[in-house]
């Protein structure tokens, strides 16, 4: 009974998974309105029924494609740092992760020009929040203790995390995204250290 409850589960999480990957793939590729639930179904080999077994709902399914990216996003971010970095340069290459991932068209279609199209702007906005949270949480956990000392502010997180999207927004947008990815992590760079700056120097300034 246990061995065909755990078959059961495992077709259903492939099944699951086959629904996901096609789902991902379609939306990249003809966009999210243009993609019906049948297209998914033949392109993942299953049953409509099969997809709404897992889901209520193109939105939903969509949702689903857009967690697993977003997921993936964060495990590339904690790759590009790597396990000995630290402190204010494993923040700075936390920043330059996430322009990267503007050069990844799975991301960029889906995350930043997708999501509102298929999840509406308050929607979309939780779902981006969430993203946010991960992130932030990722940065100030291998950053540590300069990262906290240095910027502890929630608002100052969430402020270059804004600019950072609307960064990745433009070097997808631009007709030469390598060269607006090197312009983006130059004005990143020197924003972030400007803000470094200016709470040092407020450090020093504040009486004993």
């Amino acid at each position: 009974m246990g061995a065909t409850r755990r078959r059961r589960d495992e077709y259903a999480e492939a099944t699951r998974n086959a629904i996901v990957e096609a789902a991902s793939d379609l939306f990249s590729r003809s966009g999210y309105a243009k993609t019906s639930l049948d297209d998914i179904a033949d392109h993942a080999r299953v049953t409509k029924g099969a997809i709404y077994h897992h889901f209520t709902n193109k939105q939903a399914v969509f949702e689903a494609v857009l967690a697993e990216i977003d997921q993936r996003f964060v495990r590339r971010v904690e790759q590009k740092i790597g396990p000995q970095a630290s402190g204010w340069s494993a923040f700075v290459t936390a920043l330059n992760a996430y322009l990267d991932a503007s050069l990844d068209p799975a991301f960029c279609e889906m995350a930043l020009k997708e999501g509102p199209i298929a999840l509406g702007w308050e929607r979309w906005r939780l779902a981006q929040g969430h993203v946010t949270e991960n992130f932030a949480e990722l940065v100030k956990r291998r950053c540590a203790d300069e990262f906290m000392r240095e910027m502890p502010s929630e608002l100052v997180m969430k402020s270059i995390i804004g600019a950072l999207h609307e960064m990745a927004l433009a070097v997808s947008n631009s007709p030469n995204p390598q060269q607006a990815r090197k312009e983006a992590s130059a004005l990143i760079s020197e924003l972030v250290e400007s803000l470094r700056s200016s709470r040092s120097e407020r450090s020093v300034d504040r009486p004993g």
